[in-house]
């Protein structure tokens, strides 16, 4: 029976550190200089007052969806189920921010778990000498979901 409880033990305490494997990463895209992404907060000068903030669940598995809340400075929102969500500044303000949140992913295996891991981007638009705008391009099918090209 120790034997028992002992190894249930080291089974909770491993789900519960590999249920902390998803984060959500973002970058900002339209910018000077190229970014990485970066987990829980980016932030960075835009060549635009039309800029994106890009955010990404990554996890230590194969992802077929996730569900997202966002919310944002005036803007649109691309985020469907898929594993990208992005935010772009639709207004004519110089600086803005957005955040997202991951609250629950299906994993390709079947697996799912509850999640509140969140990144917050902030942008403004700077002057000065800019030779090339970088941007992040996202295709339509990674910001939605894969989930129905499961069997």
């Amino acid at each position: 029976m120790k034997t028992y409880l002992l190894l249930a033990a080291i089974g909770l305490s491993t789900a519960s550190l590999t249920s902390q494997a998803a984060v959500v990463e973002c970058v900002i895209s339209g910018t000077p200089t190229p970014q990485e992404w970066s987990a829980n907060f980016c932030s960075s000068q835009t060549v635009s007052p039309v800029s994106s903030v890009v955010f990404r669940l990554n996890a230590s598995k194969p992802v077929a969806e996730v569900t997202w809340s966002y919310y944002g400075s005036a803007g649109r929102w691309d985020c469907n189920n898929g594993q990208y969500c992005r935010f772009t500044n639709s207004s004519r303000q110089p600086s803005g921010n957005a955040e997202a949140c991951a609250r629950r992913v299906l994993y390709t295996d079947g697996t799912w778990e509850s999640l509140n891991s969140c990144a917050y981007g902030t942008y403004w638009y700077g002057n000065g000498p800019i030779l090339k705008q970088f941007d992040v391009e996202v295709s339509e099918e990674d910001l939605s979901s894969s989930a129905n090209h499961l069997h």
